[in-house]
């Protein structure tokens, strides 16, 4: 189904290797790093772009107290790890529907979009059952035009 450019989409289960994060969002490009040189320590291979899952907004908490974290996928026959004193960790989710839109422009400003598809998942009567995910579709460095993301939310299956 899609409504201009939005989509309802079935996330295939995925392993991930991922990074627990707390602050301010404008650390991503080192944190993404950081994730980076743990994969290239335990010889784990991304699959797929880097992408964030983020548990509260500055709306809701101070930016000291937001709670994310990034990840990549990573072969499903990866072990699982527990999650360290540093906060990385390897586990699975579960296949998952989500509506997505795509944002085109600076990561920073992603807030339109987000709130564009929070609007038509209420219109369309839908209910978000867990935090945003966005993947990051083109590589960091890149000029604020021409950065690309989808922006996800998870759905109830009522």
């Amino acid at each position: 189904m899609v409504v201009q450019d939005i989509m309802l989409k079935d996330i295939p289960p995925k392993t991930i290797a991922y990074l627990r994060c707390k602050g301010s969002w404008r650390q991503l490009r080192d944190i993404l790093e950081r994730l980076d040189e743990y994969l290239s320590r335990r010889q784990v291979k991304a699959i797929g772009p880097a992408s964030g899952i983020y548990y509260n907004t500055p709306s809701e908490v101070g930016v000291q107290d937001l709670k994310w974290e990034v990840f990549h996928p990573v072969e499903t026959d990866t072990p699982e790890s527990v999650d360290d004193k540093t906060g990385f960790g390897i586990r699975n989710l579960q296949e998952t529907k989500m509506a997505s839109i795509a944002h085109r422009g600076s990561y920073l400003k992603a807030g339109s979009s987000c709130e564009r598809l929070k609007e038509w998942i209420r219109r369309e009567g839908l209910e978000v059952c867990s935090p945003s995910e966005e993947i990051y579709l083109s590589v960091f460095g890149v000029p604020s035009e021409g950065q690309m993301m989808e922006i996800h939310l998870p759905l109830s299956s009522a």
